[in-house]
């Protein structure tokens, strides 16, 4: 106990003794950015079951914000930003076949974690390269949208369940993963509180899990990307 509590103060002292650097800000981030999932169609059809179809996968929009630490000394070549921050992956798959089935799948996984970046000054200030990466939990790991005509007359003689018990099915079998992402991207330091962004980031674990089915769905790699421009306001502490 006597450890900790010294190892507690020591830590309070350091971040006081920070707290007086002016190189130390606490940031405030907004932004929006476009996402992409790619391979669910690879999930849905694993092998050539059978042909005269097409899949195609489309970006959707995904909001970002977070709170982070911030510290840059002037005039030093680098410096380094950490903290909270919540975003989305998000897809939109789309099947049609030569008997005009057609559905969408669309994905949208809320994350929230930790994040961190090393920052470049090639100037010493202002303008900066970003180098990173971002860990997170999923918040809604059914988030997962099904729509299709598949209920229309003319595919009464193939029996498809109803839209809404595949959107069912699919969420409890397709389930939405935690995110471990690395990411990079250039970034405007205007004055001393405001920053602009636009940053890069690739999902190094798969974006979902395959739960155990009857559908011949199998578990493969969905990796994400996410493309996002952000403008955070600096504190001084």
């Amino acid at each position: 106990m006597k450890k900790l509590l010294l190892i507690s103060a020591m830590m309070l002292s350091s971040f006081r003794l920070l707290a007086q650097d002016d190189a130390l800000r606490l940031g405030v981030r907004l932004g929006g950015g476009i996402s992409k999932c790619s391979g669910v169609g690879d999930i849905l059809v694993p092998e050539d079951y059978y042909s005269n179809y097409s899949f195609s996968e489309s970006f959707q929009a995904v909001p970002v914000g977070g709170v982070f630490v911030h510290y840059h000394k002037s005039g030093s070549l680098f410096g380094v930003e950490a903290g909270m921050s919540f975003y989305q992956r998000a897809s939109k798959l789309s099947y049609k076949d030569n008997m005009e089935l057609n559905y969408d799948v669309t994905t949208r996984y809320s994350h929230l974690g930790i994040e961190g970046m090393l920052k470049c000054y090639p100037w010493r200030k202002g303008f900066n390269i970003q180098l990173g990466g971002r860990i997170s939990s999923v918040l809604n790991s059914d988030g997962l949208d099904y729509s299709s005509n598949q209920e229309d007359e003319r595919f009464a003689s193939f029996q498809y369940s109803t839209v809404a018990e595949t959107q069912r099915i699919m969420r409890d079998k397709l389930t939405g993963r935690p995110d471990v992402a690395v990411g990079g991207g250039l970034g405007y330091e205007i004055g001393s509180h405001w920053s602009i962004d636009a940053a890069y980031y690739y999902g190094v674990t798969s974006t979902i899990k395959t739960e155990t089915n009857t559908f011949n769905w199998s578990d493969r790699n969905v990796h994400s990307h996410n493309i996002e421009l952000h403008v955070s306001y600096l504190f001084k502490l």
